[in-house]
């Protein structure tokens, strides 16, 4: 019993000369790629849409960067970050405020125990099983 591919092959076996007429004219007319060079003219046609996206690019890149002289004007205008001692000294002024407004006083005999982590080498790891 003969497969379904060898029946379309004896089918179209008259076809095949045809064909193969058709892939020899096709040929001579294109001229032979190999061993040609592309003028650079060629070149640049093949990467028109390259082109053309890399230079929108830059285009809104230019813009973007374009300042006009604003840019020394702000950055003189941004405030300079306050000194470390000033923000700690701000930050205990404002939580002695908040502490008076609400009435939320500390007792003044048992001083404020800071909690400081344990280096890892002390810790122990405790597996608790149920």
């Amino acid at each position: 019993m003969k497969t379904p591919r060898e029946i379309l092959f004896q089918h179209h076996h008259s076809a095949q000369p045809k064909l193969n007429a058709v892939r020899h004219a096709v040929l001579a007319r294109e001229p032979q790629a190999i061993g040609t060079r592309m003028s650079l003219r060629e070149i640049l046609h093949s990467l028109r849409w390259h082109l053309a996206g890399l230079s929108a690019a830059w285009l809104l890149v230019l813009i973007l960067h374009a300042d006009g002289g604003r840019t020394p004007i702000l950055a003189a205008a941004t405030p300079k970050p306050p000194a470390p001692q000033v923000m700690l000294a701000s930050m205990r002024e404002h939580r002695r405020l908040l502490s008076e407004m609400t009435d939320a006083h500390p007792p003044e005999s048992q001083p404020r125990e800071l909690f400081l982590p344990k280096p890892r080498s002390e810790r122990h790891a405790g597996i608790l099983i149920t």
